[in-house]
């Protein structure tokens, strides 16, 4: 059998991730510490906030040169049932409304005391609420509990909270299926899904209204003039019955990865069903209806460049900047003119350490993107790229791709 992974089936992809232009920035490094997987929000009067993972705001009025710590948010966490300890509790994210409400996300997973185990854990939950603060951090006041339903957990990847043009409040959040007491879990419910909670009272309450699809995880939002919705997403998923039988996971053909995945790839073999991840990239959906209904996922990039984001410059570009880790680690972006229905075949490196890509458009167009110190020994570092984007000249004379979903045939 011929072996084919991901891009014999995505070529124009392929081809862009061997285009690789680089791209300056001005990098700032701020001395901060205490922040992994960072998200960063914008007020309406430009002030840029990026929360730590244990209830730090940060905050800077400078467009981004400089920072410092607001204030230390409490967690306000919710009872742990009796008999079950916590694994986990951070906060994951942040948001600004535009009544100057500083919202954060948390999680908060628990279990009985065994080492975490996945979709195996019967005891296993992981939990999310949002809390808010109307005067810069001083007080705290906690929402319910989001409710997941009809999956059992929620919770686990940074996520930064939106407002659209109609006021209300989205974030989207990945959420499981896990088995109880009595009710395993076949291995065919091993997956993700990123569902969409939508708020209407300034993040004091929130509403499941939507997901984004099975094998979606690591989200972003970003409402288009046009109305429609575009997010991006980690697309990640393992070889699945109906997939081509000579599709295989590129980890096999890797001698850079673990001894773990070694393992796992003596059990399954390149193309076996449930073996190693065959898609582990970023794609695109979008909405048509404000949210209740999505796209199939279209890949958007390459083989281990995920954790994408989503802005918009005031002429109506799209930018998707995302970390990657296929050549160590950094940030790249690529370009939309047509919100998001095709992509730039040049794809622009701005950074070559840190994960995670996470940006706000200033009023002048300059791109601020946060990300940590992955590659460097110590990953919770905070760091700022400031950047121009690439005009449409330079970008046009690449060419554009259109995207298309999962094995979907040339």
């Amino acid at each position: 059998m011929a072996f084919l992974t991901w891009d014999k089936y995505h070529p124009e992809v392929a081809q862009a991730c061997k285009n690789i232009q680089p791209w300056p920035c001005e990098k700032i490094a701020t001395g901060l510490a205490g922040v992994s997987q960072p998200s960063i929000v914008k007020d309406p009067k430009g002030q840029l906030f990026v929360a730590g993972t244990h209830g730090e705001v940060f905050h800077s009025r400078d467009g981004a040169e400089s920072w410092a710590l607001l204030c230390e948010a409490p967690a306000l966490d919710p009872d742990v049932p009796a008999g079950l300890k916590v694994m986990a509790l951070d906060s994951s994210g942040i948001g600004v409304s535009s009544e100057g409400t500083l919202l954060l996300p948390w999680r908060m997973a628990y279990n009985d005391g065994r080492e975490y185990c996945g979709h195996e854990d019967e005891t296993y939950h992981d939990v999310m609420w949002v809390t808010r603060s109307e005067d810069r951090g001083k007080t705290w006041e906690a929402s319910p509990l989001l409710d997941p339903s009809p999956y059992d957990v929620i919770g686990g990847n940074q996520v930064r909270i939106n407002e659209m043009s109609d006021g209300r409040l989205l974030v989207v959040e990945t959420a499981a299926r896990q088995p109880r007491p009595g009710k395993p879990l076949p291995k065919s419910e091993w997956k993700l899904w990123a569902l969409l909670f939508c708020s209407t009272d300034d993040g004091r309450t929130w509403t499941h209204i939507a997901d984004l699809g099975e094998h979606t995880d690591e989200s972003d939002l970003l409402e288009l003039p046009s109305g429609k919705l575009l997010a991006s997403v980690r697309y990640q998923r393992k070889k699945l019955p109906d997939d081509p039988d000579e599709l295989a996971t590129p980890y096999y053909f890797d001698p850079e990865h673990d001894k773990d995945r070694c393992r796992e790839c003596r059990e399954y073999g390149p193309t076996g069903v449930g073996g190693h991840s065959v898609y582990k990239q970023s794609a695109v959906v979008h909405s048509d209806d404000e949210g209740k209904t999505w796209s199939a996922p279209r890949i958007v990039t390459g083989w281990l460049q995920q954790t994408g984001c989503l802005a918009r410059l005031s002429d109506g570009t799209v930018l998707l900047p995302f970390g990657h880790k296929d050549e160590g680690h950094g940030q790249r972006v690529i370009i939309s003119f047509d919100e998001g229905e095709t992509w730039s075949k040049a794809v622009y490196e701005l950074n070559k350490f840190g994960m995670y890509a996470s940006s706000v458009v200033l009023g002048d167009d300059t791109i601020v993107t946060v990300h940590d110190s992955a590659g460097t020994g110590d990953s919770r570092g905070l760091h700022v790229l400031r950047w121009k984007a690439p005009p449409r000249e330079e970008v046009s004379k690449y060419g554009f791709f259109e995207p298309r979903p999962a094995q979907s045939p040339e």
